[in-house]
């Protein structure tokens, strides 16, 4: 079983050039027959993941963040080959959503091991798939600030100043959503398409999705005061703002949105498109490899 082992340099500030001997230590230690490809950009990871998928790789490997595995991923949809993932990125959620080591030494031997689990993909206006969460509104602010912010900081702390710095002009928009067969308008915060539990470094956003059961978690947060939403935030951590009466979650196939003004769509913490937008769910669409 060959392993075909793309290493972003861009992720994490250029953590990932730095630890690059250390993983290929790990590799070879763990007996892994891989070939390296140090990736040029997004588009580069697509097309290089589609140039050797018909060749004898088993595995795609991504070193680097969610964005990393997000793009090999778009490449892998719907194929028998198997997603591997090394993370060294900044906040690693699809790693903890699956239970993917954050510990290189480990993370390696799971590769080794090569144990998968068929998930569900999101997929956005029929044409770009997603892991973990997409979102719009407030949300899509945050991780906009948080992927410029080229302060020291890393992981939840990142996220928690991004949401808080996002918060000073930050003003609720006026949503139109159909999903299923219902439709309605109300003014949100945010709103979230989830497949799997936790973004943003851990916030547990929907903490009730499962990427295995054929359907996308759709939370949304409606108008509220911005003391309301400071003091209602860090309960997001463990799953927690859901008992708030302007937190509604659901279950749906298929979601539309629409909005009044200009709001833009992330997934996987990269930007996708600006609304309006559709989304599904494609069950049992990619072999990830997990513990």
């Amino acid at each position: 079983m060959r392993s075909f082992v793309i290493l972003n340099p861009a992720a994490a500030g250029g953590k990932t050039l730095k630890v690059r001997k250390q993983i290929e230590t790990f590799l070879k230690k763990n007996k892994i027959k891989y070939e390296l490809y140090i990736s040029k950009s997004a588009n580069d990871i697509l097309s290089v993941v589609r140039q050797n998928i018909t060749r004898d790789f088993s595995n795609f490997v991504g070193i680097g963040g969610d964005g990393t595995v997000h793009y090999i991923a778009n490449a892998l949809a719907g194929t028998d080959k198997n997603l591997g993932y090394i993370p060294v990125g900044s906040g690693n959620d699809i790693a903890k959503n699956l239970g993917v080591p954050l510990d290189i030494e480990k993370a390696c031997k799971v590769i080794k091991k090569a144990k998968t689990k068929r998930i569900d993909l999101g997929l956005i206006n029929d044409q770009y798939y997603y892991l973990c969460i997409a979102g719009a509104g407030f949300d899509s602010d945050v991780t906009r600030l948080a992927n410029e912010t080229h302060f020291p900081i890393k992981g939840p702390l990142k996220y928690t100043y991004a949401v808080y710095k996002t918060l000073i002009t930050f003003r609720p928009k006026t949503f139109h959503i159909q999903y299923d067969d219902n439709q309605t308008e109300i003014e949100l915060m945010m709103m979230v398409a989830s497949n799997m539990q936790a973004y943003g470094g851990g916030m547990k956003i929907t903490p009730h999705a499962d990427p295995t059961d054929g359907k996308l978690d759709i939370c949304i947060i409606k108008k509220m005061s911005k003391i309301h939403f400071v003091k209602a935030f860090p309960r997001v951590f463990e799953g927690k703002h859901t008992q708030d009466p302007n937190v509604e979650i659901f279950k749906a196939d298929t979601l539309r949105i629409e909005c009044d003004k200009r709001a833009d769509v992330f997934a996987d913490g990269e930007y996708i498109c600006s609304l309006p937008a559709s989304f599904k769910v494609l069950p049992k669409a990619l072999n990830f490899i997990v513990p």
